[in-house]
């Protein structure tokens, strides 16, 4: 009786690893080599990128968040600053160093409807913008830092 189980076990065991084996070494599809997809860099971090969108987005608490800081760009380049997506409240914009957000980073028009400002790097420098929620709120501020080479 003993010998009768210890069979069993042994041909129930012999029977689940030859499935498993068989069925590993009936699957052999070949497989076509591919190219490795290599994913495009952040637009904060090439150079040869002709614009920089950086979103900025707050709600009722909390600091002012952005996508990207501390750019580095190069003249000619561009600087798209937009509010994310449904944010409708009035948003301040200051500079410590004027002459940076006039001189180094030229403001492109006028800020547009949807909030959207757009600077072009000018010259080499380096400078913050800080942006303030509801106009006043500046504890809630942050600085965006951008070095212009």
């Amino acid at each position: 009786m003993i010998y009768s189980k210890i069979a069993q076990a042994v041909t129930l065991l012999l029977l689940v690893s030859s499935l498993l084996i068989g069925g590993c070494a009936t699957d052999m599809t070949p497989v076509e080599p591919q190219n490795p997809t290599v994913p495009p860099a952040p637009a904060n971090q090439t150079s040869n990128v002709q614009e920089y969108k950086v979103t900025y987005n707050y709600g009722d608490t909390g600091p002012v968040q952005l996508s990207a800081n501390n750019l580095v760009l190069k003249i000619g380049q561009k600087l798209i600053l937009q509010p994310a997506s449904g944010l409708t409240k009035n948003t301040r914009f200051t500079s410590g160093n004027d002459s940076f957000w006039g001189d180094v980073m030229q403001q492109e028009g006028e800020q547009s409807s949807t909030g959207q400002l757009v600077f072009v790097a000018k010259q080499a420098g380096k400078g913050k913008l800080q942006i303030i929620p509801n106009s006043t709120e500046t504890a809630r501020a942050t600085d965006l830092w951008v070095t212009v080479q």
